[in-house]
Order: C-alpha cells, then structure tokens, then sequence
C-alpha cells in the first residue's frame, strides 16, 4: 500500500506526564493547555479543534491523551507550529522555562487513512474512545488495512455506543526527553458515546473470528487502551 503522506487531514498526538518531582500541578498543565496553548493553536487555523483524554485503566503508562485535529497537515510540515508561533512557555508556571521543563511528551503526527461510520454522526459524538496501535510485520501492512475495511470495521460497528472508527498512518514521532519513541505505524481510534459498555480494558471482539487470530498474530507490536473524555475537556473548531 502507499505510503502516508505529508498533506490532508490528519492529528497531532500527544501523550503528556508530569515529571518527578515537577513544580507544576496536573491542574496547572490543565488549564495551560485549555486557557492558552490550544487558543494559541486554535488562533493559527492550522488546528482546528482539540480534546483531552484520560485512561481508564489507572496503571496504564500513558494517562494523558492530547489529540488535535489538522484539516491539511502540510503546514505543519512547513514549520508553521514552531515556537515562534505557539509559545510553550507561560506565567502560569512557575518559571520562564518551556512547558518541557515540567512535563515529558512523546509526540506524533498522523496521517488519516480511512473514515468509517454507518451514519453522520456530530464531531463531538464521543465520550470514550478506543485507541488501537498496532506495528505489522514487514509486507503485512496490506492485510492489516483489508482485515480493518473488509471486516473488523463491520464488526466495531454493531459494539453498544459505537459512533466511528477513524484510522491513520504514522508520519513522525519525537519524545522531548530524549529517549526513543515507541509509536506503532497504525493508529485506530473507535469512537463511543455515553450507550457504551467499554471497561478499563480493551477486550476482544466476539466472536473471535479467524481473520482476527490471523491478523494478531502476525503483528510485531500492539498497544490499546480505553481512554475517557475529561470532564473539563475541551473541542474548540473555527470554521475556515
């Protein structure tokens, strides 16, 4: 299959977690990224919305989900979100340091691969979302993406609460700690609303089809979660 590219719709992902010993609250790095960073995002029009989310599962490694919304990300592939333009630092902290200083992030860029859903369904539809990344084995991205269109798509869909699935590519990743990032090139987040019946856990599909064993097994990587939308979170769109 051909390979994602650099312009499109697609998100900025952000997993977000305070530093040891950080002087900086969780609630302080809330209402920096809703008062002023995402304003700030929103104020470029190159995002145009964004949302926060929280894992169900309280010992799952990632806690903090941020994800942002780009109608074309070749502006971000320009530079347009340098520092220049959206500044990382604020008097909300503590210091005149970036928001680095405080938090470590791990970053990635994606593209959309494909918009499944069986009827229109309103932007802000979800409450809870299931984020499924999975790394195919070399040769095995094409099976991956028939098994999601021919039927695991299909069989999402008849889950309580399910709204859409929406898939995407892996551009770029980065982590501003310095160790290496461990993004999966695939990326699926299935939408609910409030009617779902999603625990802490992502659970297998039943049943379980063979296609599914299939496609499992020959995956090299897969991480899942369940992640909530936060109740003070926030989806700000501009129409362009």
């Amino acid at each position: 299959m051909s390979e994602p590219q650099w312009s499109g719709p697609g998100i900025m992902q952000s997993f977000v977690t305070l530093k040891e010993g950080s002087k900086i609250t969780q609630e302080t790095l809330d209402r920096w990224f809703e008062e002023v960073y995402v304003p700030e995002l929103i104020k470029t029009g190159i995002v145009t919305a964004a949302s926060i989310w929280k894992a169900a599962n309280p010992a799952y490694e990632k806690q903090n989900m941020i994800l942002y919304e780009a109608p074309d990300l070749a502006p971000i592939k320009q530079g347009k979100l340098r520092e220049d333009h959206v500044s990382r630092k604020s008097d909300m902290f503590p210091t005149d340091g970036p928001v680095d200083d405080f938090v470590d992030v791990e970053s990635r860029i994606l593209a959309r691969e494909e918009y499944y859903e069986i009827e229109k369904q309103p932007k802000d539809v979800a409450t809870t979302v299931i984020y499924a990344a999975m790394q195919p084995s070399p040769g095995g991205e094409v099976d991956l993406d028939k098994w999601y269109r021919e039927e695991h798509n299909e069989q999402m869909s008849k889950e309580p609460g399910w709204k859409r699935t929406i898939r995407y590519r892996l551009l770029f990743q980065t982590r501003n700690d310095g160790k290496e990032a461990e993004g999966l090139d695939f990326l699926a987040i299935h939408e609910f609303d409030e009617k779902n019946k999603l625990g802490q856990n992502v659970q297998p599909l039943e049943p379980i089809t063979d296609w599914t064993k299939k496609a499992m097994s020959e995956c090299k990587s897969i991480d899942a979660a369940i992640y909530h939308k936060v109740t003070s979170s926030f989806r700000l769109a501009v129409s362009r």
